[in-house]
């Protein structure tokens, strides 16, 4: 699986997105987008005008757009074609950018190109050099922004129970991903490693158990 994982990705999420009432649209979901909007705009400044969203499928600006205090120039990136075209019909003022994030990270970087808002919601604990996208997280990041970072406590589901081991692996359960399963203090030894400061809050559920505020 792990090899096949790397080379049929993107096909699995186009998949998911094929089906416009995909397991992602949960009133669970919904309820932690409504969270990640108010922190979002509750510290939202003045002179911030540019957002980029890592990883989506358009679920999370269903919320976030009905607030209408904010003008804010967003942008997405994601692998998925399928998800990329679910913005595009939904949001019309969305840039959207279908490609790797890495590939995207470095070539806005070589342009000295910023966001000074990046929300990232179940993305880059998929990421397999993990601290490499943190760190290019980082250099996207303009001085005075935020990085909202939410992933899964995934050793706290009780399905992993009896393999409290860290690693990159395959998730148990239906969706079989490849996913970092760490404990609270490695992610938060990654992040600090990469050069942020954060203030962490704990999710209400597991599926999205760990939320980081990082600035630098």
């Amino acid at each position: 699986m792990d090899n096949n994982w790397e080379s049929n990705r993107i096909n699995f999420y186009d998949n998911i997105y094929k089906n416009p009432n995909n397991h992602w649209r949960k009133e669970l979901n919904f309820k932690f987008d409504n969270l990640f909007t108010q922190i979002i705009l509750g510290n939202l400044k003045k002179d911030h005008k540019t957002m980029l969203e890592v990883g989506t499928d358009g679920r999370f600006f269903e919320t976030f757009l009905k607030n209408n205090n904010h003008n804010l120039n967003i942008s997405v990136i994601d692998i998925s074609s399928k998800a990329i075209e679910i913005i595009n019909n939904k949001f019309k003022t969305i840039n959207t950018f279908c490609e790797d994030f890495f590939v995207f990270a470095d070539s806005r970087i070589s342009n000295n190109e910023k966001f000074d808002i990046i929300y990232s919601n179940g993305t880059h604990e998929h990421f397999r050099d993990l601290e490499k996208s943190l760190k290019l997280t980082k250099q996207l990041l303009s001085k005075n922004g935020f990085f909202l970072m939410a992933v899964p406590n995934n050793l706290g589901y009780d399905i992993n129970k009896d393999q409290q081991v860290e690693g990159f692996r395959q998730l148990n359960g239906r969706s079989r991903q490849m996913e970092w399963h760490l404990f609270l203090n490695s992610w938060k030894k990654i992040i600090y490693n990469s050069g942020f400061k954060f203030t962490f809050f704990r999710g209400f559920d597991e599926r999205i158990g760990f939320i980081f505020y990082m600035y630098t």
